[in-house]
């Protein structure tokens, strides 16, 4: 069955059968059972989270100098270093994209704002 080392996960019925059709449906991804499905699955979201989180650490370091380079392109240069100062100062990793949006809204409108902050995360990549 399972080592003393497994432990159950409950599922509800709808999702049992949803992953079930899953794994009917594309047998070419090799899934045994609900169960390996299940494993596959967690296996792969943890490795996306920890390689986002990884994305994050590293633009956190270089978004403040590109941010300033760009805005300078279009707008005052104090402006853009005071810009660039306030990102640099920003710590919270899990909110960092929606904080750099928030400094940049009020001179570049919601809509830029968080365009520039998304592509700048984006070539991060």
């Amino acid at each position: 069955m399972g080592s003393e080392e497994d432990k159950m996960v409950r599922v509800p019925k709808e999702m049992y059968l949803a992953i079930y059709e899953i794994i009917k449906e594309y047998p070419h991804y090799g899934w045994k059972g609900p169960s390996e499905f299940v494993r596959d699955a967690i296996r792969r979201y943890v490795k996306e989270i920890k390689e986002r989180e990884l994305i994050i650490k590293k633009a956190m370091s270089y978004m403040p100098q590109k941010i300033e380079s760009i805005l300078g392109n279009f707008m005052d240069e104090d402006d853009a270093k005071e810009l660039a100062q306030k990102i640099s100062e920003i710590e919270d990793e899990e909110d960092y994209v929606a904080k750099v949006v928030e400094i940049l809204q009020d001179k570049l409108g919601t809509a830029l704002a968080e365009l520039l902050a998304r592509r700048l995360l984006e070539e991060g990549l």
